[in-house]
């Protein structure tokens, strides 16, 4: 979770949890990290992800965000840091940037400076929201500056921080995609006869809202229709299908030198 959305509600939104379930998948299936592995979670919020990586593969992680408090040992494992130029020396075995490279204004230089932290052979797992017509309030909140397509990140590649391939690239929850169509239609349809939405931008509805506790019938099901989703959104891209979701992933390889 983004550390602009935490708040004392203890219940996870089933997207998080199918989302990170689903991605710490596709990162297993890219790279095989070990105790000796290095990975770098850029945009690491609240840990949620990274502790997951960590139990199910043992690697060391590098946790950046800077919105942390304070910066230090999280446990033995994973180490939190404010700021990105503090480990721009390092070159790790793999990197995530989960919902990150839309908050970045200049997201061609922010791109190309984590694919040089890669070492050669390595991945990064990039997540961000798809479909700039989807754009939204929601979006504005968050202090987005776009929304993507898949075929905007291999464009923003220098070819001079090295040789890269796409591993994978899809997009994911279509019926959240459905979803936020129709509330970009009635947001439209309400700014158009001229009402103003007077609610507080610090109040705005998030995913740190969400009421019912991990085990109440309603966040399982959710969480088994979204994870379903995912799922048969990632397989028919494999296939040459793509069909739009709500988000995107891609995972980019550095090409052994």
């Amino acid at each position: 979770m983004d550390l602009s959305e935490i708040s004392t509600n203890p219940n996870r939104h089933p997207w998080e949890m199918s989302r990170a379930d689903f991605l710490l998948e596709v990162l297993e299936k890219h790279l095989q990290l070990t105790a000796g592995s290095e990975l770098l979670d850029v945009g690491a919020g609240d840990l949620f992800f990274s502790e997951k990586v960590h139990l199910a593969t043992s690697v060391r992680i590098d946790a950046v965000d800077s919105a942390f408090d304070e910066e230090g040992p999280r446990n033995e494992a994973i180490q939190k840091i404010k700021h990105l130029h503090s480990v721009l020396h390092k070159h790790y075995d793999a990197i995530c940037a989960m919902d990150v490279l839309e908050h970045v204004e200049n997201h061609r230089e922010f791109l190309n400076l984590l694919l040089h932290m890669l070492k050669p052979g390595a991945a990064m797992l990039l997540t961000m929201p798809a479909w700039n017509f989807l754009f939204s309030r929601h979006d504005h909140n968050l202090r987005h500056f776009r929304r993507y397509r898949l075929s905007q990140i291999e464009a923003l590649i220098d070819p001079a921080v090295g040789e890269f391939e796409i591993c994978e690239g899809f997009y994911f929850f279509h019926t959240l995609f459905l979803v936020r169509i129709f509330q970009k239609i009635f947001e439209t349809l309400l700014d158009w006869i001229g009402f103003k939405n007077k609610t507080d931008p610090n109040t705005f509805k998030s995913i740190n809202q969400w009421k019912y506790p991990e085990e109440h019938p309603i966040t399982k099901s959710l969480g088994l229709v979204l994870g379903i989703d995912a799922y048969v959104c990632r397989a028919l891209a494999r296939i040459g299908l793509i069909i739009p979701g709500l988000s995107m992933c891609m995972v980019i390889r550095k090409k052994p030198g």
